[in-house]
This record gives structure tokens, C-alpha cells and sequence, in this order.
């Protein structure tokens, strides 16, 4: 057989074309079973609103042992949400740009504060709220 450089141009193309399509029956259903393994865990979801220097609601009741998934949006700018005894420090991006997620296992009893990690205007430092675990 003779070498042909048409043959290697068109192979040359085929190749990443075939990396992606591997990669990518690789990634999809991944992700779908850690989306499925995430909903699964948690008993119930809760949304909390950021705006204006408060958190809706500011106070969350738990059981101990439960898990919830925290959905936080704003109303207006970005802001953190943390939870220092928990290890929890997000972000919450501004208005219409989507929610912040973080699952939450409410493990022991006690009060867990959380806050605004992120400066967002005058009030900030009264930006708190609590987890309180039963």
C-alpha cells in the first residue's frame, strides 16, 4: 500500500473528534450519578434568601442526624454565607446569576451562627443568622 497524505490529513481530524465523544460517555453519566447521590442524601431542602443585610429565614430548626441541602439566593448583590463550625464558606451570586448549594448534616446539638463572609454595603455585619439543631 502506498502512503497517502490525504489519508493522514482526514485521520489527523477523526482523532480529537474521538477523544471527545469517549470523553465525554466518561464524564456525562458521572455526573448524573453524583447528582442522583446528592439529591438522595438529603431529607429535605431549605432556600434561604440573602438581601438588604438579612438572611429569609434567619433562623433554621433541625433534628439532629437530619441532612438538608441549603439552596441561598440574592436579591441584590453577591454575598457569602458561612458557617465557622462547619467549614462552610460560599459564595451566593447576585441577583439572577443562580443559587449557592451546600448540604448540611446536622450531626450534634447546639447553635451553629452563620453569616455574610463577603462585605456587600453598610449593614453587613448584622448579615446572621442560625442553625439550631435539637
Amino acid at each position: 500500500m502506498l502512503f497517502n497524505p490525504r489519508m493522514l490529513h482526514h485521520a489527523q481530524r477523526a482523532i480529537p473528534l474521538m477523544v471527545l465523544i469517549v470523553l465525554s460517555l466518561l464524564v456525562i453519566p458521572s455526573a448524573e450519578v453524583a447528582a442522583e447521590a446528592k439529591r438522595e442524601e438529603a431529607d429535605r431542602v431549605i432556600s434561604i434568601v440573602a438581601e438588604r443585610f438579612s438572611f429569609v429565614p434567619s433562623v433554621i430548626r433541625l433534628e439532629q442526624g437530619e441532612v438538608v441541602e441549603l439552596r441561598i439566593r440574592s436579591l441584590d448583590t453577591n454575598h457569602g454565607f458561612r458557617i465557622r463550625d462547619a467549614g462552610v464558606n460560599v459564595i451566593v451570586p447576585k441577583r439572577g446569576r443562580g443559587d449557592a448549594r451546600i448540604l448540611f448534616r446536622a450531626q450534634k446539638k447546639g447553635v451553629f451562627p452563620f453569616d455574610c463572609s463577603k462585605a456587600c454595603g453598610a449593614g453587613h455585619t448584622i448579615m446572621r443568622g442560625r442553625i439550631v439543631v435539637k
